[in-house]
């Protein structure tokens, strides 16, 4: 195997083993032993545990900022129901420690909170563009505000402990938090 192809055998059995177990109880032997090597091979391409999470964590915010990236094919409001399907979407798929970069704790790694702020800057960026609104500080408070309104949400909606009939569809979701954004910022391009 390749050094590149080895380093991404590593991430993907770490990243499945912070999203079961989260970042506490994953050790480095436990990710060398389902990976296949040594741990000095793992202390090779990642110094510690943290940079390993570092790494797993990078990649999974790669991953979902291409997945809500813009499609100028598409229309402001068809962007954002995109968007807000993909996040949706990895945040159902995500567990444990991986979660953490979606709506992080406040006990979370610093490094959880950075990625997750400049993930959410980046958002913030897409949806003004989006909406076409005036790049105002009061504008840049109510879709923050609006982006945290998503991550409760996508947290709530995605509980599997809550009844069958209590569940929310992702579509309903999706209008609810598109209700949310036109009612913050007032922008026409929000509505149907």
């Amino acid at each position: 195997m390749t050094p590149d192809g080895r380093r991404e055998q590593i991430l993907r059995v770490a990243a499945r083993h912070f999203g079961r177990d989260g970042f506490e109880a994953v050790s480095v032997r436990d990710i060398a032993e389902q990976a296949g090597v040594t741990r000095a091979l793992v202390y090779h391409y990642f110094p510690g545990k943290d940079a390993l999470l570092d790494a797993v964590l990078r990649r999974e915010a790669e991953e979902l900022l291409a997945a809500t990236a813009p499609d100028p094919a598409l229309s402001p409001r068809e962007n954002l129901e995109r968007a807000l399907g993909a996040y949706l979407d990895h945040f159902a798929a995500s567990g444990g420690g991986l979660r953490e970069l979606y709506a992080p704790r406040a006990s979370a790694p610093a490094v959880v909170h950075e990625i997750a702020a400049s993930n959410h800057a980046v958002q913030l960026e897409r949806v003004i563009e989006f909406l076409g609104v005036d790049d105002t500080p009061l504008t840049r408070l109510a879709i923050g505000g609006w982006l945290g309104f998503v991550e409760q949400v996508a947290a709530a909606s995605t509980r599997t402990a809550a009844p069958t009939a209590d569940r929310v569809d992702r579509d309903a979701v999706t209008r609810l938090c598109l209700q949310a954004l036109a009612a913050v910022t007032g922008a026409a391009a929000v509505g149907h």
